[in-house]
């Protein structure tokens, strides 16, 4: 393991959260499944925990649990072991994790299923394991702190030592913040009631600090996004193709900074400009007219003349000839008809957009 989480270590991704703030790209699928770059967001954690020495890792779910084992099956796929536990009823993050006490008689690494990193989890369970610590969690600094809980931490022999966990605040500034990934001893257990509803950072982990144990921070300089608005699933689009984060599954830009999947077929009279991304099976006909920073997902149809731009579209969907798809997400099997112009929206699961409609209209829009 070479300095990483010893042998048969486990890791927990709680999955359970309703993902409302993405909808309604989550009105029939968990948030910890929506694609990045046509892959299934989990798939990159699994990569990271993987490269990292995990083989042990259990899946908290709660809403749509059907939807993730079908997907994931016994992860052999992914070079892991996979386990799932579902909750009866929501039981926030700390509920949840209280479920799995008779499961983690060692320590162990837990993890929010909703943030795109690059984190070093080897590095966050050495400073666990010299620590002495109850908790040891990663955290960042941010520019804007205001739409997270903040951290607030002091130096105390050598390590920082958290010592309070500060509710959101309009006027937060640049503060720090957690990643959402936690090496945590059994003890923890103490602190989480049975039966009932309970958030880790709220109730438990504030709950440890009045108790006198130790939590410290390990501090994660690296990429951070939480992808649980609509605004942040874009941007982790963009900071894909321009390179800031790697994704599990999706190949090496060509040249000219395209990603083309496996079977693609680009009609030779077709303009592609990255970065972009062109998934498994996709068809894109002549004159059509892709990116920058366009994302098709797995046998997404462009016709004939059809442009996209600055858009996600997810498998499935086809837009007609001469329709225009801009700063918009479109869900999986949708349809844009014929010289339809749709532009900063997003739409759900098969959505037909009928041919010359304009989403959203304006007077002084002119025809693209």
């Amino acid at each position: 393991m070479g300095g990483g989480p010893r042998e048969r270590v486990k890791a927990v991704i709680l999955v359970g959260g309703r993902g409302a703030r993405l909808r309604p790209l989550t009105a029939g699928r968990p948030k910890a499944v929506v694609p990045i770059l046509g892959q299934p967001f989990l798939a990159t954690q699994f990569d990271l925990l993987r490269q990292a020495g995990f083989r042990d890792v259990v899946l908290c779910l709660g809403h749509l649990p059907r939807r993730l084992r079908p997907m994931f099956g016994d992860g052999a796929a992914f070079g892991l072991r996979l386990e799932y536990a579902v909750e009866p009823l929501p039981l926030g993050t700390g509920g949840a994790l209280g479920r799995l006490r008779a499961r983690l008689r060692e320590p162990f690494l837990c993890m929010n299923g909703d943030v795109l990193w690059n984190l070093d989890f080897r590095a966050l369970a050495a400073t666990h394991r010299t620590s002495a610590a109850a908790l040891t969690l990663a955290l960042t600094r941010v520019p804007d702190a205001a739409a997270y809980g903040r951290i607030a931490t002091c130096e105390r022999q050598g390590m920082a030592r958290v010592t309070a966990f500060e509710e959101k605040a309009p006027e937060a500034g640049a503060a720090d913040i957690s990643v959402g990934a936690y090496f945590m001893d059994p003890g923890i257990f103490d602190f989480i009631p049975r039966g009932r509803p309970v958030s880790l950072e709220r109730d438990v982990f504030p709950e440890v600090i009045r108790s006198g144990r130790r939590i410290v921070a390990h501090r994660h300089e690296g990429y951070f996004l939480d992808i649980g608005v609509i605004s942040r699933y874009r941007q982790a689009h963009r900071d894909a193709l321009d390179g800031r984060i790697r994704i599990h599954g999706a190949g090496p830009a060509n040249p000219g900074g395209v990603i083309v999947g496996k079977a693609a077929s680009i009609h030779p009279e077709a303009v592609l400009s990255g970065p972009a991304y062109v998934g498994d099976r996709a068809v894109v006909r002549a004159r059509a007219r892709i990116g920058p920073y366009a994302v098709l997902g797995r046998r997404v149809v462009v016709e004939e003349g059809a442009a996209v731009e600055d858009a996600i579209l997810w498998a499935g969907t086809r837009v007609g000839p001469e329709a225009v798809v801009r700063r918009a997400v479109v869900g999986a099997a949708g349809f844009v008809g014929r010289e339809a112009l749709i532009e900063g929206v997003v739409l759900g699961d098969k959505s037909v957009v009928p041919g010359f409609s304009r989403i959203p209209w304006s007077p002084d829009r002119r025809s693209p």
